[in-house]
């Protein structure tokens, strides 16, 4: 026979009662832990890395007048600052909640990361799901969108597809990094080929970063959609070798084992696994601050291998024995050489220092130059990738 006797359970620290049958174990912890995932829902307050509680509020708020309002909650700390691209590095005031803020801008619409200052110690937005994949600094990333109308906007189009891969690399001895975008309709397509463009990331950024920063496949799913750029394979490789040793190798041979992995490993990988047209007249290669030094290195090196060139806000110091001799030589083996920088850039001097030597040898080679971008930052990388997609593999 059912005892319907009952007790009464309160839950300490939450200030709540739980009415149950004392022989109906079952339906009481049911009920606890369905009062418990509420009571964790409802409870209105948050707490960012550091300690401390405050009321709940968003991290970041984009104002109607492109300010941004930056939101910290922690009521332990004694000094709570904010480092934004945008605007540089500023101190935050605190409210009687324990909320830290203070409002910056405006700014123009575009991607900019960003990263809190609490005590000395520098952490990302834990509110925030998207962040800077980079193997020092540890950012953020504030997306203002505006009209939606931006180089790597979301826009409905056809989107192609982003593979991470690993291949094995005989020259590292091990499973290597890399990222694979293939463009709209390439499944749909089993018998077409297309053109390949090599895409190397800056200084400690990991593969991830022309994907989750740079936005390559959104931007080149826009060119494609307004017939502005050729569909074409990216692949993304992993730039910083010497991380998979932990220094326990010699520094001199990391750049020498890029290299020798990138044409001997990760070259062959791409061809037997993607469907790439394999001349040199459909591959490309550049990338971003060292990983356009990278990128000119092997191809300059390797012209029976590549007829594109594309140096990013790079650091150059390429002078490839026999290469800038015959300019005539070298300039029908390429289509296209194309260097950007930002005059704001602290590698500009260095940059148009190399554009001069090619200048003064006689190589063609197309300049872009901005000074509205924050100087060597992944909003000139974006805007120099969206202007050499247009011109890769064009007839």
């Amino acid at each position: 026979m059912r005892d319907d006797s009952s007790q009464n359970c309160r839950i300490p620290g939450l200030g709540l009662i739980i009415h149950f049958f004392d022989k109906d174990m079952k339906r009481f912890l049911k009920n606890l832990t369905l009062l418990l995932a509420a009571a964790c829902v409802s409870v209105p307050v948050c707490s960012q890395p550091g300690g401390g509680f405050g009321r709940q509020v968003k991290s970041t708020v984009v104002n109607d007048d492109n300010t941004v309002t930056f939101n910290y909650s922690n009521s332990n700390a004694k000094k709570v600052e904010v480092d934004v691209q945008f605007a540089g590095r500023h101190e935050m005031t605190k409210d009687a909640n324990g909320v830290w803020t203070i409002t910056l801008g405006p700014a123009k619409p575009d991607i900019y990361p960003y990263h809190f200052i609490v005590d000395g110690i520098s952490v990302m937005d834990s509110q925030n799901p998207e962040w800077f994949p980079n193997e020092t600094f540890k950012n953020s990333l504030l997306d203002i969108r505006g009209d939606g109308n931006l180089i790597h906007a979301v826009k409905e189009v056809p989107h192609g597809s982003v593979d991470y891969v690993n291949y094995w690399s005989e020259t590292y001895g091990l499973y290597s990094n890399a990222i694979v975008y293939t463009p709209p309709f390439y499944d749909q397509n089993p018998n077409k080929r297309y053109p390949v463009m090599y895409l190397i990331s800056g200084t400690t950024d990991t593969e991830e970063v022309y994907f989750k920063v740079g936005k390559m496949n959104f931007i080149l799913d826009n060119l494609i959609a307004e017939g502005a750029a050729k569909d074409m394979i990216l692949v993304l490789p992993y730039g910083n070798p010497s991380l998979y040793f932990d220094g326990k190798r010699p520094s001199e041979g990391h750049s020498a084992n890029f290299n020798k992995d990138f044409i001997e490993d990760l070259m062959p990988f791409i061809a037997k696994n993607y469907r790439t047209i394999e001349d040199r007249e459909y591959r490309g290669i550049g990338g971003f601050s060292r990983g356009g030094n990278q990128g000119l290195a092997i191809g300059l090196s390797n012209l029976d291998k590549f007829s594109y060139l594309c140096s990013y806000s790079s650091f150059t110091q390429t002078n490839i024995p026999g290469v800038f001799d015959d300019a005539d030589k070298t300039n029908s083996k390429i289509n296209l050489f194309w260097l950007g920088v930002g005059t704001d850039d602290f590698l500009y001097g260095n940059a148009k220092d190399f554009m001069d030597f090619l200048d003064n040898h006689g190589i063609k080679n197309t300049k872009v130059f901005t000074d509205d971008k924050f100087g060597h930052t992944w909003m000139n990388a974006r805007y120099f990738l969206d202007c050499s997609l247009r011109l890769l593999f064009q007839k």
